[in-house]
């Protein structure tokens, strides 16, 4: 009896040994407790506004292309992901359109041809670097001057006026105006059948930002167009909402890989005025610019929307840390992305805060505590290259290594499958193709932390070392495949 219990008690322990022995070996590590790296957007906005980013030279091509270029290794050398390119600033174009003339923001004068396919240009540079290319344009805005205005011959302004209104000294479209509306679908329409963008992009000007003691112009849009509506506010509101599903409808029926994305502004309503509103004060989205950006979540109208956040965690009206909590619970099951302003580092004017890098790390750290939230877009470039009390330092740890930007929209590509069958020769791993627009992720395993080492649209990768690698599939949704069986490169 005794005897058995020893032969027992050796062969339970001769298992466990051999057990931790199989575990401990790198060679036969299972991948189903990996900690995998947090998917997220990280985006950059390139304004184009007054030559705010891009570009600095005019009537230069090859200049023009270089200092974009430039742009592109910067980000790139920080881990951004997705580049937010303004390319219609003024109801203008970056690109030849038969609706709209060259942006005067190229060459200096608007409607002349800057000699090259700038949008091409810029897309394509983009891919190359691995980046998506999300077309930023603004909806109504015309002109920020009226008075020093000098349009094209075939502008909108000179060839139908009456859809345009001004609010002092800006110029905009007239939101109520069927036409408008058609117009607007239209210039998203040309773009997205000639261009391989990853994405359109709208930021926070929808009606213009309220001036005291300044009235609208659209009385009599409401008298001829607002039957049904007990308020003119209801249908300025209505009018948004019109434009942004209709701009939704089309990028589903004709470009469904293409995510559409709007940039709030920070508060969405007040909370006197509305339980579901924050307890911010100020101007709000629902009141004053009359963009109902929770309706558009709660309707699945867009993909992703990127709050301006651009307040500290410490500001008692515009709190960060309350104001990203809110967006997190209120957007439905549109994901979040949490827009930061780089811009304000390093600048006296914005208070002692702002003089402290760590603030950005702070901001972080709040923002990826909350599920919902996927992410963040800066602004705005030219801070990439400023770089005001050495931001980027911080911003380097923040965004410490590669990362996938996760799956939001439609799918439209094929469904990855798990990459099996890798064969190895040397520290050359390769694998079966899944098709000509699928991408594939290398990551490298130690102590059970996976993190990416390169993402690659061909079927084999050279690692410069040794270790334990694991490779994923990915389509061009973002949607990403389980990870492959363990491979040991000596």
């Amino acid at each position: 009896m005794k005897k058995s219990i020893y032969l027992l008690f050796f062969l339970l322990m001769f298992c466990s040994c051999s057990e931790a022995e199989v575990n401990d070996n790198p060679d036969h590590s299972t991948t189903t407790d990996l900690n995998m790296p947090r998917k997220e957007v990280r985006g950059v906005w390139v304004a184009t506004v007054d030559y705010m980013d891009w570009p600095r030279s005019r009537n230069n091509a090859e200049a023009q292309k270089q200092e974009f270029i430039n742009y592109l290794k910067i980000f790139k050398q920080y881990n951004v992901n997705m580049v937010v390119m303004q390319i219609r600033p003024m109801a203008d174009a970056f690109y030849d359109s038969p609706l709209e003339p060259w942006s005067q923001y190229i060459t200096g004068t608007q409607g002349k041809d800057p000699g090259y396919d700038v949008l091409r240009f810029m897309i394509d540079e983009t891919h190359k670097q691995g980046l998506e290319f999300h077309a930023w344009l603004n909806p109504y805005r015309i002109s920020n001057n009226i008075n020093t205005f000098r349009p094209a011959a075939d502008h909108i302004y000179k060839t139908h006026p009456e859809w345009t209104m001004t609010y002092r000294n800006l110029l905009i479209f007239r939101p109520a105006l069927p036409e408008v509306r058609k117009f607007m679908v239209d210039v998203i329409d040309d773009l997205i059948t000639k261009y391989d963008v990853d994405g359109i992009h709208f930021d926070d000007y929808f009606y213009p930002y309220p001036a005291s003691g300044v009235e609208l112009d659209d009385q009599g849009d409401f008298i001829t167009y607002g039957q049904g509506f007990d308020n003119i506010e209801d249908f300025r509101r209505d009018n948004v909402n019109k434009v942004i599903e209709e701009i939704h409808n089309l990028i589903v029926a004709k470009r469904p890989e293409i995510i559409f994305s709007i940039s709030p502004y920070g508060i969405w309503r007040n909370q006197e005025d509305d339980p579901n509103g924050s307890d911010s004060h100020g101007i709000t989205n629902y009141d004053d610019l009359y963009a109902d950006i929770r309706l558009w979540c709660e309707k699945g109208w867009i993909d992703m929307v990127i709050p301006q956040l651009y307040a500290s965690t410490e500001n008692i009206n515009m709190n960060f840390v309350k104001m990203s909590e809110w967006w997190a619970k209120n957007s439905f099951n549109c994901p979040v992305v949490i827009g930061h302003g780089l811009y304000k580092f390093g600048n006296p004017a914005e208070g002692d805060i702002f003089m402290d890098p760590m603030q950005l790390e702070t901001q972080f750290f709040y923002a990826r505590r909350q599920e919902n939230i996927q992410g963040s877009f800066l602004f705005n470039a030219t801070a990439f290259t400023e770089n005001k009390i050495d931001i980027l330092s911080n911003l380097k740890k923040i965004y410490a290594e590669k990362t996938l930007i996760p799956f939001m929209g439609r799918e439209t590509a094929p469904k990855p499958q798990t990459v099996a069958q890798i064969d190895v020769a040397g520290k050359t791993m390769s694998w079966q193709s899944q098709g000509n627009d699928m991408r594939y992720v290398i990551y490298k395993i130690i102590d059970k932390n996976a993190t990416i080492v390169d993402i690659v649209s061909t079927n084999e990768f050279t690692c410069n070392e040794s270790g334990l690698y694991v490779v994923s599939a990915l389509n061009s949704d973002n949607s990403e495949s389980e990870i492959s069986e363990p491979i040991t490169i000596q």
